[in-house]
């Protein structure tokens, strides 16, 4: 008899979850049928902002408060050997 008894209290865990799972949904819907009336201004989707628009031809000026921009820093990749897979040394 212990296996109806196992049986049970795996049907009843199961419709625990299932209520539990039914009051998550209605809470959700809840929460989005509500507007948010605290969590900062609405925005409305229907008014756009201005698109700036950008003229390629333009030259581009670099801002002053900005320092100066680096060089890109230099690979030297022929000379070292590392890596490289052909040492002779290793060819028997």
């Amino acid at each position: 008899m212990a296996n109806r008894k196992a049986t049970f209290a795996k049907r009843q865990r199961e419709m625990d979850l299932k209520d539990r799972a039914k009051q998550k949904e209605s809470r959700r819907l809840e929460r989005r049928s509500t507007p948010n009336a605290g969590k900062g201004p609405a925005i409305a989707w229907d008014e756009m902002a201005p698109v700036a628009t950008v003229d390629p031809d333009a030259p581009v000026v670099p801002d002053p408060s900005l320092p100066p921009p680096t060089p890109p820093a230099s690979d030297d990749r022929s000379g070292s050997g590392h890596g490289s897979g052909n040492s002779s040394s290793n060819n028997e």
